[in-house]
């Protein structure tokens, strides 16, 4: 299960300038989004200009999935994400993180929302259970898992994130295979609460996480996008959740709730 996580906006400079863009296929944020260098610290403007962009599908994990991100998102992938995720947001290190996805217009500088994007493939994990899960014992499992957290983030200079509880209904939809619910989050030094949005698409071997990134504020807006976003995830050929065979395939250990 991915480490829940929020971002932090990164040091900028004074004057905060209205970010806009037009749609492009093989350009980076420099070609974009050129008024960065206006307000960005410079020590982060070379890295951040040189971030490529990435739109219609893209072929993840060697082909276990795809991302079909038509005309109204974008994605970063590999390092460009996780440089993203480490240094401008101040995160700790996610070797695991994919890519992040945005929505076209809107940039990694921006308080909009965001996704991140992982696969995990530890084995087939049935929803037989997803109409009986225990999302207060999910809570609870976040919540002892924050002073481990805390700790590393101590250790790197990094603001502490303390789990609040759940946001909205949480639930499972069949058709689309996936696990849906959110978390409040806070964090030392923001005035407010930090929303996660999670979703879980089940596969054949194990599953693609979405985590959406934003303000609390946007609880209501990313849980109306969330079915959208989910289906932006197609499973590659034979790792369907449906091409999962009985005896012969990996199980993963605790089900949909482990």
């Amino acid at each position: 299960m991915a480490t829940l996580i929020a971002p932090l906006r990164p040091v900028l400079l004074a004057g905060l300038l209205s970010l806009s863009a037009l749609p492009a296929i093989g350009e980076t944020m420099k070609d974009v989004f050129p008024s960065y260098a206006d307000w960005l610290d410079p020590a982060l403007a070379e890295r951040f200009a040189a971030l490529e962009i990435h739109r219609g599908t893209q072929i993840m994990a060697g082909g276990e999935y795809e991302l079909r991100l038509g005309e109204g998102y974008y994605a970063l992938t590999g390092s460009d994400a996780r440089w993203v995720m480490e240094t401008l947001w101040q995160n700790l290190p996610d070797p695991e993180l994919q890519g992040l996805i945005f929505q076209s217009g809107t940039s990694p500088l921006d308080d909009s929302w965001a996704s991140t994007v992982y696969y995990f493939e530890n084995g087939h994990i049935s929803d037989d259970e997803a109409a009986t899960m225990d999302y207060d014992a999910i809570i609870q499992s976040l919540k002892e898992s924050d002073a481990e957290q805390n700790r590393q983030r101590r250790e790197a200079g990094l603001p502490e994130i303390t789990t609040v509880g759940l946001a909205g209904t949480p639930g499972y939809d069949r058709t689309q295979r996936a696990l849906k619910f959110s978390v409040l989050l806070m964090q030392t030094g923001y005035d407010g609460q930090i929303l996660n949005a999670n979703a879980w698409i089940l596969s054949r071997h194990g599953f693609v996480n979405l985590n959406v990134l934003g303000a609390a504020e946007q609880a209501a807006e990313v849980d109306a996008k969330m079915p959208d976003l989910i289906g932006l995830v197609a499973m590659g050929a034979g790792n369907t959740y449906a091409d999962y065979i009985p005896g012969v395939d990996t199980v993963a250990e605790g089900g949909l709730s482990g």
